[in-house]
């Protein structure tokens, strides 16, 4: 699922945009990644796959999903881990809508925080109106 910006033409249409991944591959560049911890933990969310399909569009993974992942692949996996892959699956989700937006900042940069984003947001609107 590649998360690609949407933005309205003063007609009314939408505009289409190639997503940010498709970009940097045209630009034979490599992406800008955050700093990776704990590599098990992502390649397991890989392998399971960070979402699932609903009855609506995509889902995070379900506990029946990690589950059978759990059993088929012979995965020790502890109590914190399953929770934690579950959490990854909805931020994963979460993100990948919010990133339509076509001027959203990377979710890791480096010393921004969710009340920084709230503020400068807040300042922009008053500026704009």
């Amino acid at each position: 699922m590649l998360a690609v910006p949407r933005m309205k033409g003063s007609d009314g249409d939408e505009v289409k945009f190639p997503s940010r991944m498709e970009g940097y591959k045209e630009q034979e560049v490599d992406p800008p990644l955050p700093p990776l911890t704990a590599r098990h933990i992502f390649d397991w969310l890989m392998e399971v796959g960070p979402t699932e399909s609903g009855g609506m569009g995509p889902v995070p993974i379900g506990w029946t999903t990690i589950r059978n992942w759990r059993d088929a692949t012979f995965t020790r996996l502890s109590a914190w881990e399953a929770r934690l892959l579950r959490r990854l699956s909805t931020e994963f989700l979460t993100e990948s809508h919010l990133a339509e937006d076509r001027y959203r900042p990377a979710p890791w940069l480096p010393g921004r925080t969710e009340v920084d984003r709230v503020a400068e947001e807040r300042q922009l609107r008053a500026v704009l109106g």
